[in-house]
């Protein structure tokens, strides 16, 4: 848990900015804060945050509010995970590695989906679901309107020749 860092302690992280980076941090600075985030019920003890200073590669990296009770803490798609110890940080890189081949190997079955789903929706609401179809018919017709024209003032133009 964080609560259980102090200054001098190692903190693992993994660097999610541009390409994703593993990284190994000293802890600086730990300040104990009062999670706004949440509200407490009367009698409730409201839960306490972390702001953690660490050098990473000789920076100084702040990281605000991160629950004392927990061992990772992930602010983000683009931005870092921190954990208390390596086997943790580790576990949940392979929890997230399955999410994506998860993801990745089920793209086939919901592109499947997609048109089903259409369907049901012009069935239970035939006005509204087929937008793109309307869509797509407006243009046909308009395309139509074009060349019916065209073929009128040919015709007419046939029609002057021959007078």
């Amino acid at each position: 848990m964080f609560s259980n860092l102090s200054n001098g302690s190692v903190l693992y992280g993994i660097d999610r900015r541009g390409e994703m980076k593993w990284f190994t941090g000293s802890v600086e600075r730990i300040t104990p804060s009062i999670n706004q985030q949440y509200k407490t019920n009367f009698g409730q003890f409201p839960s306490i945050s972390l702001d953690i200073i660490a050098n990473i590669n000789g920076e100084q990296k702040e990281f605000k509010q991160v629950p004392s009770n927990d061992i990772i803490a992930d602010f983000g798609q683009n931005a870092f995970i921190i954990a208390d110890n390596k086997d943790s940080l580790c576990n949940y890189v392979k929890t997230l590695l399955k999410k994506s081949e998860d993801v990745v190997s089920s793209v086939e079955t919901h592109k499947a989906l997609i048109p089903q789903y259409n369907n049901i929706l012009a069935e239970l609401m035939p006005g509204v679901s087929n937008h793109n179809e309307v869509k797509e018919l407006k243009e046909q017709v308009g395309n139509l309107q074009s060349q019916l024209k065209e073929a009128l003032a040919l015709l007419r133009q046939g029609n002057k020749k021959q007078e």
